[in-house]
């Protein structure tokens, strides 16, 4: 993908709020989502000790979600965890994965917040910003705001309420199974967000392309450190 990265981060958390109030006055909900192909997603794990995040990307075809392209890149956590700041401990591992892939998707789905964030800004908001591509964030819990119950019934969901404002959807994609959170991240609006990730279910808790995000990372995770140590150890494992 063509995009230019952030040369410098934020090193505190004074600063990272200071360029999230920034970049969330530059998140547009208005939908560009016309005749998407193309999906990819990106996802992170992390290393021993989470010393080290681990981040993978992936493409498929759209309708068919049929792998295209996988990639990989990790990197040194250099900010501390911070609940509402994951762009900033994460987002580096991110966009080096992006920046490798040879196709260019439409749509980029997120594991993370888009404005369903206390700032409207989370890191699916701001990774759109960077790579200026129509992005949506998929998270496995609730950050912020309020929903009334999701019936247990796959395909049932909920509007995420802050403030008498709907920031996203409590969505169940599997019966009797947690639900997922779904929110525009940038370049798209409400209702597309979770008609998109509804598209890219494939009986799964998680849209088929973040779920394979998910496992390729945690599968170069365990690759990597497991080479890593037989480098240290002088161990074959043949």
């Amino acid at each position: 993908m063509q995009f230019t990265a952030p040369e410098i981060w934020p090193e505190t958390k004074e600063d990272a709020l200071a360029a999230q109030k920034d970049d969330a006055g530059r998140v547009s909900l208005l939908s560009h989502l016309n005749d998407v192909k193309l999906v990819g997603a990106v996802d992170t794990a992390y290393g021993t000790n989470c010393e080290i995040i681990y981040a993978a990307a992936v493409v498929v075809s759209f309708p068919e979600l049929d792998v295209l392209e996988r990639t990989y890149y990790y990197k040194t956590v250099n900010f501390p965890y911070v609940p509402g700041l994951f762009f900033y401990r994460e987002g580096p591992a991110m966009l080096g994965a992006l920046a490798k892939l040879q196709h260019e998707p439409d749509l980029i789905v997120v594991h993370g917040h888009g404005i369903a964030h206390p700032r409207r800004c989370g890191i699916a908001c701001q990774i759109g910003l960077v790579v200026d591509r129509p992005t949506i964030g998929c998270a496995r819990k609730l950050l912020t705001g309020q929903h009334r119950p999701v019936p247990p019934a796959r395909g049932s969901y909920q509007p995420i309420v802050l403030k008498s404002r709907e920031i996203g959807w409590a969505y169940r994609s599997k019966d009797n199974v947690k639900p997922i959170f779904i929110s525009p991240g940038h370049r798209c609006d409400l209702p597309q967000a979770r008609e998109m990730i509804v598209k890219n279910m494939r009986g799964f808790r998680l849209p088929e392309p973040l779920r394979l995000a998910h496992l390729y990372a945690n599968k170069f995770r365990r690759r990597t450190e497991q080479r890593n140590k037989v480098s240290i150890t002088g161990e074959t494992g043949e």
